[in-house]
């Protein structure tokens, strides 16, 4: 993506966010993540949004300040947990439902 001036603290959320969560090898990071019902709501819009805008750049170029930094948050929250943990978490939630 082609930045002009200084990056904002937006530009700079979401390269974390990419970093976090899409690049990172830990599968269940992605899991955790892309399941919870804030980030499908966030990313249901930002998709929609990026269709309308014949997907120009990257979905989550249309993601609000707010947005990004709900997002930022959960994946924050996320990490803290080793693989292990979420994984047990993630399949005792599965059973319930």
């Amino acid at each position: 993506m082609f930045f002009t001036g200084k990056r904002t603290d937006a530009d700079k959320i979401k390269e974390e966010l990419v970093i976090l969560i899409d690049e990172n090898t830990e599968v269940i990071y992605k899991v955790v993540f892309y399941s919870k019902p804030e980030v499908q709501s966030i990313m249901n819009r930002v998709f929609e949004e990026w269709e309308r805008n014949n997907r120009q750049g990257r979905p989550i170029d249309y993601a609000t300040e707010e947005e990004l930094q709900l997002l930022y948050k959960i994946a924050k929250d996320i990490l803290k947990k080793k693989p292990a943990e979420l994984w047990a978490e993630y399949w005792r939630e599965s059973m319930r439902t």
